[in-house]
């Protein structure tokens, strides 16, 4: 059987996703084991009712990027080629807690809390670069399966 080009493609990408998997865990977790005061907290703890929403906003984002993006990249590369549907939304929420925590101190103090991204630059990777790849890779293997013609509709996942 010939293989069309997006097909191999699909095929080459498919390998990569348990790899950048367990990469976004490694490296979240070894992050999170470097800085469990940054992590492992309680929101409701602050008197600021806005951040305590904040607080537990990024804590999701936090917990669905370190492990549920790495499991459904996971579970993508062995054949639960559905759950695809559910990557965006699970990557966003990480970078948009933290937009939002980032306008809040802006309004707050009139000033960003960006600082820490030069003191501790692994926070590069794991706030910026770390969502970028995962849509990057969403999009890749989205569009490869769409050419393939074998990408499920939302209904179809919820009907599985």
């Amino acid at each position: 059987m010939l293989m069309t080009h997006s097909r191999m493609r699909l095929e080459k990408s498919e390998n990569l996703t348990t790899l950048i998997g367990i990469i976004i865990f490694l490296v979240f977790w070894l992050n999170i084991a470097t800085f469990p005061e940054f992590f492992f907290f309680s929101p409701i703890e602050n008197s600021d009712a806005l951040r305590r929403v904040e607080l537990v906003f990024s804590t999701i984002g936090w917990i669905l990027m370190s492990i549920v993006v790495p499991l459904i990249l996971y579970l993508y590369s062995h054949g639960r080629r559905q759950i695809l549907v559910l990557l965006p939304f699970t990557a966003a929420v990480w970078p948009v807690s933290l937009i939002i925590a980032q306008l809040t101190t802006y309004i707050q103090t009139g000033s960003f809390y960006i600082e820490y991204l030069r003191n501790f630059p692994i926070f590069i990777f794991t706030d910026i670069a770390t969502p970028i790849i995962v849509f990057v890779v969403w999009y890749d293997l989205k569009d490869a399966r769409l050419k393939e013609n074998v990408f499920p509709s939302l209904d179809e996942l919820i009907n599985e």
